[in-house]
């Protein structure tokens, strides 16, 4: 009996967690997510690559847009922690990899991080065609 109240407890607040992101929340939270690892990728096996800019200008799009589509300010902390969780998690995991001491390595990840490329463009044109909604 215990147990069916916690369950009902947790669901409730998930299900109050849920509605109370923005309509759009989701379409950014996947486009940060897919910004970050790339970005984490970026860092590791591209040359010269900038993780601050790039951080800085993909939250300064966010910002500029964010009144637009109704993103909250806790929606736009949720994306910072998301992008600097992803990020964090994606390098250690290359680093596990050992790209951080042999940049030979990071064409044998290319593909991968091409594929969540593609995703984050797609993301970022419906993104575009929501605002000129």
């Amino acid at each position: 009996m215990k147990i069916n109240i916690i369950v009902i407890v947790v669901v409730l607040s998930i299900s109050k967690a849920s509605f109370a992101e923005s309509l759009h929340y989701r379409l950014f939270k996947d486009f940060v997510q897919y910004s970050s690892s790339v970005d984490a990728y970026s860092v590791m096996c591209v040359k010269d690559f900038e993780a601050d800019k790039a951080k800085s200008e993909l939250f300064d799009l966010i910002n500029l847009i964010e009144i637009d589509v109704k993103l909250t300010e806790e929606d736009i902390f949720k994306l910072k922690d998301k992008y600097f969780r992803i990020n964090k998690s994606t390098l250690s995991q290359l680093t596990q990899l050992g790209l951080n001491k042999k940049k030979d390595l990071c064409s044998n990840y290319l593909r991968v991080f091409e594929r969540f490329d593609k995703k984050k463009n797609e993301k970022l044109n419906e993104i575009v065609k929501l605002i000129n909604e």
